[in-house]
């Protein structure tokens, strides 16, 4: 992993967004697959003023690490009542969707922020029109504090056009509205993650939940598109590299067939490498046939279907192909490059679920650019 990637990505926010708007880095599902504290040190060293998690276990880890970091729970927690003393944590703000989980919560002492979450078109948490309504009015009759107002945009990685993000805005400042009508006026306002940040000034609230593209990769192609249209040019570096080595090697002759299910047949003598990284491991099976890895600045094709723990590569191009030579999953080597939106490419999928998928049990080697190179 290479800090200087994430400083410089984290630059490209820092600068559009002035003083007046923080970021919280999303450092959530093992910080999408790169190692939740080795990013989390990273991102609060190089700007971001919060971190955004989703469970309570990931809250557990962090508040061990940061004793002194404002913590943003966004997810659902599951037996809140039964775990809410675990909470009691003045620099600890949650994203709540219910009556019964602000009275859960707000007896604590500390207690945490509680933010409300209103539901302005993703259809997941929170709630919208009258029951939204319903909630704040619910709230406030009970003296109950609303600490924060948060939504999620949509659709804004997926188009060009954004008269639906606009729309869910819309209705986001009418729940500000609904808040103040009730005496709520002093709350955090939250809605923009990578791609609205990036694209919408009116989303940039209090803060921004900077998720995919802290890490270097693009939110979507529609997203970079949706910036060339407005004239705006930036850059994102990935953070991650993944890298394994060669642990077998054999000659096999033409009419051979190799893996599980023998859905590939060598048409030519052919040299077949095994590395030690399978779908356990985080490869998507999808890439049986159907991808490529990097030897020696070359493509290596995958051959077979991707196993548990194994798979195979054909290196019969790649002259001097020697067992613990280094394999590049995704990343560069020498000039050529296979990244995480290639893999996604492959098997239909996001780049997301590609890094986040990563078993995280893989060490970790910090780098710079220079030695990543």
């Amino acid at each position: 992993m290479n800090p200087e990637a994430l400083r410089d990505n984290l630059q490209v926010y820092l600068k559009l967004l002035g003083n007046e708007c923080h970021i919280a880095g999303v450092v959530k599902s093992n910080a999408y697959g790169h190692g939740i504290v080795p990013i989390s040190q990273m991102a609060l060293q190089y700007g971001a003023k919060y971190l955004a998690i989703n469970s309570l276990e990931e809250y557990l880890v962090l508040r061990k690490e940061f004793p002194n970091t404002i913590l943003i729970l966004m997810g659902d927690i599951p037996h809140l009542n039964e775990r809410r003393h675990l909470l009691n944590d003045k620099d600890l703000w949650i994203v709540l969707s219910r009556v019964q989980q602000f009275e859960w919560l707000a007896s604590l002492s500390p207690r945490p922020e509680l933010h409300l979450k209103i539901d302005t078109g993703m259809g997941r948490l929170g709630h919208s029109g009258e029951t939204f309504r319903e909630i704040v009015a619910d709230l406030a009759q009970k003296k109950i504090p609303i600490d924060g107002l948060a939504t999620h945009l949509a659709s804004t990685e997926d188009f060009t056009e954004h008269s639906y993000s606009m729309e869910q805005l819309r209705r986001f400042e009418d729940g500000v509205v609904t808040l103040n009508s009730f005496g709520y006026r002093n709350f955090k306002k939250h809605a923009a993650s990578s791609a609205s940040a990036l694209l919408f000034p009116e989303a940039r609230f209090d803060f921004v939940r900077i998720g995919i593209a802290m890490y270097g990769l693009w939110p979507s192609l529609e997203t970079k598109l949706s910036l060339s249209l407005q004239g705006i040019s930036m850059k994102l570096t990935p953070v991650l590299e993944w890298k394994t080595q060669i642990q077998h090697l054999q000659s096999l002759p033409e009419g051979s067939f190799i893996g599980y299910g023998s859905t590939f047949r060598t048409s030519y003598p052919s040299r077949i490498a095994v590395i030690p990284i399978g779908y356990y491991e985080g490869l998507d099976r999808k890439l049986s046939n159907n991808g490529y890895m990097l030897v020696k600045g070359q493509r290596a094709r995958i051959v077979g279907r991707i196993c548990m723990n194994m798979t195979m590569l054909d290196v019969t191009h790649i002259p001097d192909t020697q067992i613990g030579e280094t394999v590049t999953i995704f990343g560069e080597d020498q000039g050529e490059l296979i990244s995480p939106d290639h893999h996604a490419t492959w098997t239909n999928t996001i780049n997301y679920e590609v890094v986040t998928r990563i078993h995280p049990g893989f060490p970790k080697e910090i780098t710079n650019g220079k030695d990543q190179a």
